[in-house]
């Protein structure tokens, strides 16, 4: 078999499914915990993050405030602990999802962009760096009005 073939083997077995929530404005930025086995997203717009289980269908969702909210990744190794990105702003939240309480919220640094923007996604990379890009928050997309950023919490922005 080529890898042609074996890639089309594979999509004709895949079965894809809408995760019907109500409410979403604009979901984004989701992010597979393996430890949990459960999907984290957010609702740019909504403020709000979102955990998923499959194996349960439970759904848990909390709203961060009135900023917009681009992502949410766990912090490997704290339970409960995640990063967000509010605004401008890479925020450390200890999100009990049992209680479903923010029982903390520590905010890691500031991006300097204008305050008409926002972050928009993030991911990390092997080593714990975090990626992020910017865009305005308006209805209108501007070209050039974002930027790309990585920041670790020794290094800051960059």
């Amino acid at each position: 078999p080529t890898l042609l073939s074996t890639f089309r083997s594979l999509f004709q077995m895949a079965k894809i499914e809408r995760l019907s929530i109500d409410g979403i404005q604009l979901g984004e930025g989701p992010h597979w915990d393996v430890k949990s086995q459960s999907l984290f997203f957010v609702d740019i717009r909504g403020p709000t993050l979102f955990k998923y289980t499959p194996a349960t269908e439970q759904i848990v969702s909390i709203k961060t405030g009135t900023d917009p909210v681009g992502f949410i990744i766990p912090v490997k190794g704290k339970k409960d602990h995640f990063v967000i990105g509010e605004k401008l702003n890479i925020t450390l939240i200890h999100w009990d999802t049992t209680s479903n309480q923010i029982v903390s919220k520590e905010v890691l640094d500031t991006l300097p962009e204008p305050s008409t923007n926002r972050i928009n996604d993030a991911k990390c990379d092997a080593s714990g760096r975090l990626w992020l890009g910017t865009m305005t928050d308006g209805k209108d997309i501007e070209d050039g009005a974002g930027s790309f950023y990585s920041y670790m919490k020794k290094g800051g922005v960059k």
